[in-house]
């Protein structure tokens, strides 16, 4: 009995530190799966990016946009003018085909004084005509050019980017247009700089009118012009015939 005892006693002490091996193995996995983080890995939350900042516009000399209203006014002064222009030199034209008539009629009756006078009022009617010309012309001249000196002020600078050290404007940012509903009003972009002053706005339809009127009033002064040169043959006619009849 001894023997079977003391043969039993290492197989007995073997189970046994088995048995405590894999308690304490099972203790450390426990502890690891209670220190174990729960759910998934934090995500890195990346940085906000900063706004890209407009830089400031540089101010607008005062003498800049007195120089552009003032071609404004000017541009619409001489537009409003230019009916007026119109209306004067059809009258002159009526004067002076009036006064034709009236010398021919004077030239049957014998009134040579009547003839005299005609012609006299008749010559002075065509000379405000050329000076009315004259006149307008150089006006027209320096009304354009304030105009287009109005509208290069108004115009962005285009750098040169063949000029040494020179930038490039940066490329416009190109926005996808939200359909609009209808009898909405669609919102235009904003403008930036002299392009937003109403009298760049306003300048290019002045400037198209100006166009218009320098050209109308130019062509009803020659008009004018072969008329009188119809009236000058009857004024002349009628000096003929009072110089026949003495």
């Amino acid at each position: 009995m001894r023997t079977m005892t003391d043969r039993r006693q290492p197989a007995i002490v073997l189970v046994a530190t088995a048995m405590l091996l894999a308690s304490c193995s099972g203790e450390k996995r426990s502890d690891k799966a209670a220190t174990a983080p729960v759910g998934p890995p934090p995500v890195a939350t990346p940085a906000t990016p900063l706004a890209p900042t407009t830089p400031a516009l540089p101010a607008i000399p005062p003498e800049t946009l007195a120089a552009i209203d003032a071609a404004l006014a000017g541009a619409k002064a001489f537009n409003s003018k230019a009916l007026t222009d119109l209306a004067g030199i059809e009258k002159t034209e009526r004067r002076i085909r009036d006064q034709a008539t009236r010398a021919l009629d004077a030239a049957r009756r014998g009134d040579g004084a009547r003839v005299a006078a005609s012609r006299v009022d008749a010559e002075a009617a065509h000379k405000s005509l050329v000076d009315g010309l004259a006149a307008f012309r150089m006006a027209a001249a320096e009304q354009r050019a304030a105009v287009e000196a109005a509208m290069v002020l108004c115009a962005p600078p285009v750098a040169d980017p063949l000029a040494p050290g020179a930038t490039l404007p940066p490329k416009p940012v190109v926005t996808t247009p939200t359909p609009t509903t209808p009898g909405a009003t669609s919102a235009t972009p904003d403008a930036t700089g002299l392009a937003a002053h109403p009298g760049c706005l306003a300048l290019p339809a002045e400037q198209a009118l100006l166009a218009q009127n320098i050209e109308a009033v130019a062509s009803r002064h020659q008009a004018a012009e072969a008329a009188y040169r119809q009236d000058r043959a009857k004024l002349e006619e009628a000096a003929a015939t009072m110089a026949l009849g003495r």
